[in-house]
């Protein structure tokens, strides 16, 4: 075949629509670094001005969202799992009121027990956050960090989007078998034979979505963005399981 032949083939007027290939559009992944690797001095508040339910502003570190990756080793527990009562917490998957904007997001929080590095990385969170929002609006300020003297354990919430934008991506490890998935219909299909994921261990990366004020009280938010949720401990080992070892 001719290379006037092989022009004339690949003319795109020559081609059907079925033979043109569209350009796939890859998504841009975001880097998500460990919690240890952000350099809270580089913290800053962006103020937006305000809104209808008080200052619009965006906590950033290097000028981007704070994102971390909280668990880059080990695991976390969640002493108490998901509350689905409806009393504390209720969206409306729940039964609760259907939020006026569609797409909102909509979760519920999960109470997580802190290594000491982990608290302390959000104590200064705190600190950086509340310092500089004192230049914007008069507030009382809602520590991410819960404290229990009694048992000496330290813990925070951390929010999974369930409904809505930006759905947390979720993946369950049960029974030797790892499920992803995301949404309150997938995760409601683990919750009944786990106690509500009561005592899990979790795998999560974070995305500090901004910084709410109302009613002269302000805070951060913690959104999970990717959480692992191991629902069957690790079993140990038999030590004694040789029978005829124990009848000697």
């Amino acid at each position: 075949m001719s290379a006037a032949a092989i022009s004339e083939q690949a003319s795109p007027s020559e081609c059907s629509d079925a033979d043109v290939m569209e350009p796939v559009t890859k998504r841009a992944r975001i880097e998500v670094k460990p919690f240890q690797e952000l350099n809270l001095d580089q913290f800053v508040l962006k103020n937006n001005g305000k809104g209808k339910n008080g200052q619009n502003t965006f906590p950033l570190v290097a000028g981007e969202p704070i994102r971390f990756n909280f668990t880059p080793n080990g695991w976390m527990d969640a002493p108490f799992g998901f509350d689905i009562s409806g009393k504390y917490e209720c969206p409306s998957f729940l039964g609760g009121v259907h939020p006026e904007k569609e797409g909102t997001p909509e979760g519920l929080n999960l109470r997580l027990n802190l290594q000491p590095d982990q608290a302390e990385f959000l104590n200064k969170l705190d600190d950086a956050s509340q310092k500089a929002f004192a230049q914007v609006a008069e507030s009382s300020w809602n520590l991410l960090v819960a404290k229990d003297m009694m048992r000496n354990l330290e813990s925070c919430k951390v929010k999974v989007v369930l409904k809505g934008a930006d759905l947390t991506k979720l993946t369950i490890v049960q029974n030797g078998t790892v499920t992803r998935g995301e949404g309150w219909d997938f995760l409601q299909g683990f919750l009944a034979g786990s106690g509500n994921c009561r005592r899990a261990e979790v795998k999560v990366t974070v995305r500090v979505k901004k910084l709410w004020n109302v009613a002269k009280k302000a805070g951060l938010s913690l959104d999970a963005t990717q959480m692992v949720l191991r629902i069957d401990k690790p079993v140990e080992e038999e030590a004694f399981g040789n029978d005829a070892e124990l009848l000697a």
